[in-house]
């Protein structure tokens, strides 16, 4: 097990990582590889640790190359899965690349970090460089868990961009988590940030939660309002595009959405009683340079086969690539 891919973490780049990235490196998987499988889900903290390997460990997400994760936490008190990124990467068999965004801390506790949130890459072939890409904090506060929002904070929105190659070809990934109660204008500032650390040029796979909900959350009267949107234009909320010009970054770097992702259709949802056509559309796969194999993206929702519980609110995100 190799440690030792290098950091790429831009000195001097503003905002600056609050942490450094954290990599384990495995061998690769000594197959013909002309085709890479892409996982994208928020883990939602991986509280459902087992739900997530089982489904990660069947059709159609078995044996994915690269899974891009959010939400991930490190250090909570449970077992298993209180280190969920190396965790689920030791029981696959895969690289792991990790950047912590948040440390956080109870109440009562004043200078020791209990555990962290963050965002991860596992891949199936290991990594050759890895950094991490601060964003800057929008003034709408986060939304956190109910029993967590008493708990101090240190910490900023970073994601990974890393380099690995896969059937010789080299590729870089990416993954990011927005933030889901600002403006869309604040989360397009987000990912303008977060690209200009991420190569204008070559094969490419990004992907993340970016709360695009078209609208800001930062309030129960906005909150409300949304809901009454929800109702009267789910539309809107299924195919977001033109309403968070993020997806403009996006454009500009050449990473495309279509045929990455399933049009119209939903990843996010407090409960699975809440109708398909009213859950919106959170979670993105963009790609550049790959050609997405047809009939391949798929959302599946994380669920346990025998209890059929939610492993996550977010559903995962998948496709196949052409190299």
């Amino acid at each position: 097990m190799d440690r030792d891919a290098r950091d790429l973490t831009t000195a001097g780049a503003k905002p600056t990582p609050y942490f450094p990235p954290i990599v384990v490196n495995r061998a690769a998987r000594r197959r013909p590889q002309t085709r890479l499988r892409v996982v994208l889900l928020n883990a939602a903290g991986g509280r459902k640790f087992r739900e997530i390997l089982a489904c990660l460990k069947r059709p159609p997400l078995q044996g994915a190359d690269v899974i891009l994760l959010c939400e991930v936490t490190t250090g909570m008190k449970r077992m298993p899965g209180r280190e969920l990124a190396t965790e689920l990467a030791e029981a696959l068999e895969m690289s792991c690349a990790y950047v912590r965004e948040f440390g956080l801390r109870p109440p009562g506790i004043e200078s020791e970090i209990v555990s962290y949130m963050g965002n991860a890459i596992l891949s199936a072939a290991p990594f050759e460089e890895v950094g991490a890409v601060a964003m800057h904090k929008p003034p709408t506060p986060m939304a956190w868990p109910r029993g967590m929002r008493d708990w101090s904070r240190v910490g900023m929105p970073t994601g990974l961009v890393t380099r690995v190659k896969f059937g010789g070809e080299e590729l870089t990934v990416g993954v990011a988590h927005l933030h889901s109660r600002c403006t869309p204008a604040e989360r397009a500032r987000q990912m303008a940030t977060y690209l200009e650390s991420f190569p204008a040029a070559g094969r490419a796979i990004f992907g993340g939660d970016l709360n695009t909900t078209t609208t800001e959350l930062s309030s129960r009267a906005m909150m409300l309002a949304t809901v009454r949107q929800m109702i009267a234009n789910p539309d809107r909320f299924r195919a977001p595009e033109a309403y968070e010009p993020l997806f403009d970054h996006l454009r500009e770097r050449g990473l495309e959405i279509e045929g990455a992702n399933v049009a119209k259709r939903g990843t996010f949802t407090f409960s699975g009683l809440i109708p398909r056509s009213m859950r919106p559309k959170l979670d993105w796969l963009a790609v550049r340079e790959l050609r997405p194999i047809a009939g391949t993206a798929a959302v599946v929702t994380p669920r346990s086969p025998i209890l059929l519980r939610r492993a996550s609110d977010h559903d995962f995100v998948t496709v196949d690539l052409e190299l």
